[in-house]
């Protein structure tokens, strides 16, 4: 008795279609770090205050790092940077092992996505309008 293959599901369907962003469940790693530093910084906040920046980068990055898909192509933002890559120059996307999925150029550049992951196949599919193409979707 063989099952039949179903595609993955994202864990919720989010309000827009075409953003890709990192879980929010991020924020409550951020407030965990917050109440594991909080006493060593209060008890020695010469020496250790600087640790107070570790939870503030962190969040500053979930915040900005996102993927957007519409007719001009594919916006990535991370913390620091932000690129547009047209539909015209998307060669593909892989799923490396670790990490976020990450758009290839006709020029053979890789850049990461932002918040995609190989579970947001079908939405990414969806979003570009089939220019990414879900493999487990029947044609």
């Amino acid at each position: 008795m063989s099952a039949s293959f179903r595609h993955p599901v994202p864990e919720s369907t989010p309000a827009d279609p075409t953003l890709f962003r990192v879980n929010p469940m991020s924020y409550i790693v951020i407030a965990v770090l917050v109440l594991a530093i909080a006493w060593p910084v209060s008890a020695y906040p010469v020496a250790l205050g600087w640790l107070i920046l570790l939870p503030v980068a962190f969040a500053w990055w979930v915040a900005r790092t996102r993927t957007r898909i519409d007719e001009d192509g594919v916006h990535l933002t991370t913390w620091r940077t932000r690129r547009d890559v047209p539909w015209d120059q998307v060669k593909g996307v892989m799923f490396p092992k670790k990490g976020f999925a990450r758009i290839v150029t006709t020029d053979e550049e890789s850049h990461p996505m932002g918040g995609v992951s190989f579970h947001d196949l079908p939405r990414l599919s969806e979003a570009s309008r089939g220019r990414i193409r879900d493999p487990y979707t029947a044609s």
